[in-house]
């Protein structure tokens, strides 16, 4: 494209975003304020028929909207009911009550506890003290538990039955405050739309014309006929399969790692599965790992095939590995077993109620499910083992059984990453809605679609990065890697973002061919994505262009600057999304701040100012104390929901693959020590916010070191830091790269295998 057409195809994008703009200006939302009485999780009150639970206390705002009350259980709900009324104290007036089904309530942290949401509308209530009474319907058969706390956060009297308490019951109410422009959210968008298209219009308007193509003749060979070219395509296979079996190296290669695959097939069949059999009257297990070990053997096959024999790029290597060690990783690590997969689930199904335009509930908390689709025991199966098989074996029907919506309680995840990250595996949920599908199908089908999508995202990267692209490679076929993909996680997005962000600047910086605005393009779209999410631990990231200021003399100096210039622009977008969270955050007073499993006091940014030795003491005993198993975790040594160990040696071995996989070879380029040093800071930096950010949320003050920091957290820059690691003091010749991926993939394998047979030894 010339200049000419550049220039009116960059006004017509402006025009899209003054459009867009000003169609999201119009756009109006209420707006709540919440207020929280009694923060940590200290005591339990059973609430049974008889009992009856009340609390006076004054409100702070005028609309009252409802109240949310946080409650415990350890049994699944069948048609319990829960009663609450909010009437006047003096004059016993009634003002508003409700009869909440406790059926689709579903625990969320079973240590902390979860909130069930009351409409409770009062208006014109300010300065009012009102009480709070809650019941249990007659004929109930679980008895749920009320939390109360020893803090509180604002003043309320407790009473059970006649007795007061000097507990504070947990609970907050809800305020509508009025309406909320979104005006200076479009506005906000509408620049970084407009600033990312003209970085991108400068880039390619500075540089020269582009060339005529050049036509290439093909060869004039003459047209065989069609038995020729069929013979030839016989006796063609017929010397593959002759080599094949000819190559002695080939031969034994292939005999060692089916012996392996099939002698470790045999040896979880024994140890494992027999033994569920029999302890455990498992006996479906036999079918189902029969025909999941048929799935291993011809996956390491493949695999076998495209590395030794066929000598498949790394690239279409990647695509078969990642799609195949994905599936096996899904179905071995069954749902809900993931990390905080529930509340990944409930984020997404509420994006796919978007997509089919289903409507929202007025309830906080609340979407609309299918019933069939309502996982009231989520928590109960978050540790993998025989009873999580018997479940997926009884929900392997085709066909969903009660497909009418119910409001149900969730969980979102929004506050850590915005909807782009749960498309795929809305999508997928979607689909498996559309088509009926019963809700194990529905639900997997979501976890193939995120897959796909890393593993596109994964392709790119490998395909792109000129340097470390086995060491990239293997990052994204780590066991953690592929279990957090193939699932309903929003890890496998992030991963797979920062993977082909990173990828796309090694070749800005290393590759001898010119930056494109494609390239300028990719770094924009993944280092704005990386700037938001997580609470901006990743926001060290952003600060990667720079490199280009040194890195590539050949460029000019617009050019180079314009790359630089992509720091400014995802500075914006942090600011935009996350600043004014953190600010506030930061801001809190020492006491005031809650977190962690329990809801317990958490330190604040505060304290740690005017505390600096114990500052620097927790980051140490944290090295000491938890650095081998955020490192264990990075490698894989701690799958399904942190409960499945994988055996030492497997992670030995997965561990100096990857450091094999950084010693350079010939025809790859140098980083310099300087770019090293860069990147290893960078590195640090991502690495200190992650562990600061698991401080102030989730540490508990009784603790000296940081908790909560799981080593999949770095996973986002653990190829920088494997890049760093690279060095001239060894070269490898001899390509040894397709051996590597096959022994990683074998390795890969046994850790699918070993996780199957530690969770039926439970």
């Amino acid at each position: 494209m010339s200049r000419k057409k550049i220039l009116p195809v960059y006004l017509v994008y402006l025009a899209f975003c003054i459009l867009i703009t000003a169609v999201q200006c119009n756009k109006t939302a209420d707006i709540y304020r919440e207020e929280q009485y009694g923060t940590t999780t200290d005591k339990k009150i059973k609430l049974k028929e008889d009992t009856e639970v009340s609390v006076d206390f004054t409100l702070t705002g005028d609309n009252l909207h409802g109240v949310g009350v946080k409650f415990q259980t350890k049994d699944k709900f069948d048609d319990e009911k829960m009663k609450a009324e909010l009437s006047d104290p003096e004059t016993g007036t009634l003002l508003a009550e409700q009869m909440a089904v406790l059926k689709y309530e579903r625990i969320q942290n079973k240590d902390g506890g979860s909130l069930i949401y009351f409409e409770l509308p009062a208006d014109r209530v300010k300065g009012k003290t009102v009480r709070l009474t809650l019941t249990l319907a007659q004929g109930a058969k679980v008895f749920p538990s009320l939390v109360a706390s020893e803090n509180q956060l604002n003043p309320s009297s407790l009473m059970v039955g006649d007795k007061a308490s000097d507990l504070s019951l947990v609970f907050k109410t809800r305020y509508l405050a009025g309406e909320k422009s979104n005006f200076a959210a479009a506005v906000a968008n509408g620049i970084f739309l407009a600033a990312f298209g003209t970085l991108v219009f400068f880039f390619v308007y500075s540089g020269k014309k582009e060339s005529a193509a050049l036509g290439y003749e093909r060869g004039g060979s003459k047209k065989s006929s069609r038995k020729e070219k069929a013979f030839g395509r016989l006796n063609a296979a017929a010397r593959k399969c002759f080599g094949f079996l000819a190559g002695k190296d080939v031969f034994f290669g292939f005999a060692a790692t089916a012996g392996f695959v099939c002698f470790y097939i045999v040896y979880v069949y024994k140890c494992g599965v027999s033994n569920a059999v029999l302890e455990n009257d498992c006996f479906f297990l036999k079918g189902m790992y029969g025909g999941f070990a048929l799935l291993v053997l011809l996956s390491a096959v493949m695999i076998f095939a495209a590395c030794i024999w066929r000598k498949w790029t790394i690239e279409r290597l990647y695509i078969l590995l990642a799609v195949s060690l994905g599936v096996l990783m899904s179905l071995v690590i069954s749902i809900d077993t993931v990390p905080d997969e529930p509340s990944h689930i409930d984020t997404a199904y509420a994006l796919s109620n978007e997509i089919l335009r289903i409507p929202e509930s007025g309830k906080p908390g609340y979407i609309y499910k299918r019933v069939e689709d309502i996982d009231a025991d989520a928590e109960v199966r978050q540790n993998l083992g025989p009873e999580n098989y018997r479940w997926m074996h009884q929900k392997l029907y085709l066909k969903a059984k009660d497909e009418t919506l119910a409001e149900c309680a969730v969980r979102s995840n929004l506050d850590n990453g915005g909807k782009i990250y749960y498309v795929p595996q809305a999508l997928g949920i979607a689909a498996g809605r559309i088509l009926g599908l019963g809700f194990w199908l529905t639900m997997m089908l979501g976890r193939l679609f995120s897959l796909l999508c890393y593993t596109a995202l994964t392709y790119f990267a490998v395909k792109k990065i000129p340097v470390g692209k086995i060491s990239l490679m293997l990052v994204g076929i780590l066991p953690i890697s592929l279990q957090q993909a193939a699932s309903m996680s929003y890890d496998g997005m992030i991963n797979g973002i920062s993977l082909l962000y990173i990828a796309c600047h090694m070749h800005m910086f290393y590759d001898e061919t010119q930056i494109t605005a494609g390239d300028i393009a990719v770094a924009a779209l993944t280092g704005s994505l990386l700037a938001t999410v997580k609470g901006g631990t990743y926001i060290p990231l952003c600060f990667l262009p720079l490199m280009l200021l040194w890195t590539r003399r050949d460029l000019s100096r617009f050019k180079r600057y314009c790359g630089a210039a992509l720091i400014g622009l995802f500075l914006f977008m942090f600011a935009k999304d996350r600043l004014v969270g953190i600010i506030s955050r930061l801001s809190v007073e020492q006491g005031a701040a809650v977190g962690g499993a329990k809801s317990q006091e958490v330190y604040t940014f505060g304290y740690l100012l005017s505390h600096p030795a114990r500052f620097l003491g927790l980051f140490t005993n944290t090295f000491h104390k938890q650095g081998d198993l955020q490192l264990s975790n990075l490698l894989g040594g701690n799958l399904a929901w942190r409960d499945i160990d994988i055996n030492w040696y497997i992670i030995i071995f997965i561990l100096l693959l990857l450091l094999l996989s950084c010693i350079r070879q010939e025809e790859e380029a140098y980083i310099p020590r300087a770019d090293k040093a860069y990147m290893g800071l960078l590195s640090l930096g991502c690495f200190m916010l992650i562990e600061l950010s698991m401080l102030l949320v989730w540490t508990p003050v009784t603790l000296n070191f940081i908790t909560g920091a799981q080593g999949r957290y770095f996973l986002p820059f653990f190829p920088l830091v494997l890049l760093c690691l690279r060095n001239s003091f060894f070269k490898v010749k001899k390509n040894i790269g397709q051996k590597i991926i096959l022994l990683f993939a074998v390795a890969d394998i046994t850790v699918i295998l070993h996780v199957l047979l530690v969770a039926l030894e439970k």
